[in-house]
């Protein structure tokens, strides 16, 4: 049976708690920046997964940091796990790339330009790596890792000898708690969610300190009742709905709101076979824009205007990303209020069915 597909689909709390909310993510988040910070020198050991869940393997090397109650520090390790986890992965892939770097992926410095990566060899030692590794071994976030470490090379004029030389600490700039590692929607401590696809409504509480930082001793707090959008009552009716996800928005301009991210797991529909294929999605990672992207038919012909993702400087925004190792809030960025699976599947699919 095939693994099922997670879907998210963000609603945006209403007005009247959403300064409670903040005020529970801006907490979590010194929690979890704590956490990582402290497991960070042992990183190597969230590179083997033992378990499903990734509080698990941070509540047995950590104790409870903050008196915030057990399934409340459970969330807040399930966040911190999932970093580490997401930089152990990377540092595998570092330990790939590290034979391949060279001074001959630095263009030198010259009268009319400064040094900068040399990008025709960086292609090089990647297909050398695709000739070696038959699945490509990610090539994209191999691609990442070599220029992370080229831009180390620029500032520092040698190239990292270890990643956690050129890896900053990766701690939140916003807030996110996943609600995974509670009791369920049921008997959950954290939250409380309640879910009737037929009036199309959900009833969701949270924990949350108030203004002077006091914590209730049991259970959520107010009941709220959110309207379900057609396409979370759709997927319902096919998938399972797992624990959601609380996560702080903040604007260019500063402004910050909370959302709750609903997740659907779902059956994952089989690709089309080859000769059904009637359209391409072509899409380049880069130039002018982080990704730009254009479907067309099997001729050649444009079948849509191309797509351009403007972030405001592609090496910034990889920067931001390889830093903090969350991909899915760029995808999330692209859809707004749409299910960020189902956009970024359009995107990364080689072939679409006719």
């Amino acid at each position: 049976m095939p693994t099922p597909q997670p879907l998210s689909y963000p609603i945006r709390l209403p007005d009247p708690v959403q300064e409670d909310a903040l005020r529970l993510l801006d907490v979590s988040r010194e929690v979890i920046n704590a956490t990582v910070t402290a497991l960070w020198p042992r990183l190597d050991e969230f590179g083997t997964r033992e378990t499903t869940y990734a509080y698990q393997q941070v509540t047995a090397l950590i104790a409870l940091r903050e008196p915030h109650g057990s399934r409340q520090w459970r969330c807040e390790a399930e966040q911190a796990g999932r970093i580490l986890r997401a930089q152990a992965h990377r540092k595998e892939r570092f330990a790939r790339i590290l034979s391949l770097l060279s001074a001959g992926m630095i263009e030198p410095q010259t009268e009319k330009k400064p040094a900068r990566q040399n990008r025709k060899a960086i292609k090089q030692a990647l297909a050398a790596l695709r000739e070696d590794d038959s699945d490509g071994g990610r090539e994209v976030e191999l691609q990442g890792l070599i220029e992370q470490c080229c831009n180390f090379y620029l500032t520092h004029e040698h190239f990292p000898a270890c990643y956690e030389e050129m890896q900053p600490i990766p701690v939140l700039k916003v807030g996110i708690l996943p609600y995974a590692a509670d009791d369920g929607g049921d008997k959950g401590q954290a939250f409380h969610l309640h879910l009737d696809p037929e009036k199309r409504l959900a009833s969701f509480a949270f924990r949350f300190p108030d203004a002077a930082g006091r914590w209730r001793r049991n259970g959520a707090e107010l009941e709220l009742q959110l309207e379900l959008p057609d396409p979370v009552v759709e997927r319902l009716r096919e998938g399972t709905a797992v624990a959601p996800t609380l996560r702080e928005i903040r604007e260019p301009d500063g402004t910050r709101s909370a959302v709750l991210d609903f997740l659907v797991e779902v059956p994952v529909q089989a690709p089309a076979e080859f000769g059904q294929v009637q359209r391409v999605l072509g899409w380049d990672w880069g130039v002018r824009t982080l990704v730009t992207a254009t479907a067309v038919d099997l001729s050649g012909n444009r079948l849509s205007p191309p797509l351009f993702l403007d972030t405001g400087g592609c090496d910034g925004r990889q920067a931001h990303t390889r830093k903090h190792s969350v991909f899915f809030d760029i995808v999330h960025w692209i859809t707004g209020n749409g299910f960020w699976s189902e956009i970024s599947f359009w995107i990364i699919a080689a072939g679409l069915a006719g």
